[in-house]
């Protein structure tokens, strides 16, 4: 045996234990970062369940997406929930559980673990259901799905809650608001959506604040 053999063979046990060391430090951190805020990691999992469970052919686009059509007309109001946590592409849902990891943790220290995940949920309600009213004459078969519409609103709540009284703050959410202004200007992307939960989040951000102080 080489030199050279020798030392690398005598080497492969350390490496192994500082890997081992590495990847369970890195665990822990991020469990730990997890339990401090269980509500937004707990509506990415779902989106990440629901993504999962598209891709393995046990759910379909179809049987979750949100129109004025299906939704109003036809009386399946659970979808306008149901399409919030569904994705079709791994950009769309990489883009938006990086902004709820973004704005989430924020939000649910100011808030609440619970007053945030019923905001979320009814942002969902509200700002989905404007969005399909809205969209009654032009596109009444036109389906939408994505969290951003619900994201957006958050944002809105960040805004009139921190925004307003120190602006300043709102530079460790640049990345995610540059982000979804871009994803707004995409053709496949509802942009009413979008605003329909800005404007609904912002309304429930004063509200809030009014209850609040």
């Amino acid at each position: 045996m080489k030199t050279s053999d020798r030392f690398n063979n005598a080497e492969k046990p350390w490496l192994i234990i500082i890997l081992f060391i590495g990847i369970y430090y890195a665990l822990l951190y991020a469990f730990s970062f997890i339990m401090e805020y269980p509500a937004t990691y707990a509506l990415i999992g779902v989106n990440g369940l629901v993504f999962l469970a598209i891709h393995l052919k046990k759910l379909e686009i179809k049987d979750l997406s949100s129109s004025y059509f299906l939704s109003v007309k036809g009386k399946q109001s659970y979808r306008i929930m149901s399409s919030a946590f569904t994705h079709e592409h791994p950009l769309h849902i990489l883009f938006n559980m990086y902004s709820l990891s973004n704005i989430g943790p924020a939000l649910e220290t100011l808030l609440g673990r619970q007053a945030f995940f019923a905001s979320y949920l009814l942002l969902i309600i509200i700002a989905g259901r404007i969005s399909v009213a809205l969209k009654k004459k032009k596109s009444p078969y036109t389906s939408s799905i994505g969290a951003s519409g619900a994201i957006c609103g958050l944002m809105g709540i960040l805004i009139s809650m921190i925004g307003i009284y120190n602006p300043y703050n709102l530079k460790y959410f640049l990345p995610t608001i540059a982000l979804l202004i871009i994803m707004s200007f995409s053709k496949h992307i509802d942009s009413v959506g979008h605003f329909c939960g800005l404007l609904t989040g912002i309304i429930m951000g004063f509200l809030m604040l009014s209850f609040m102080y």
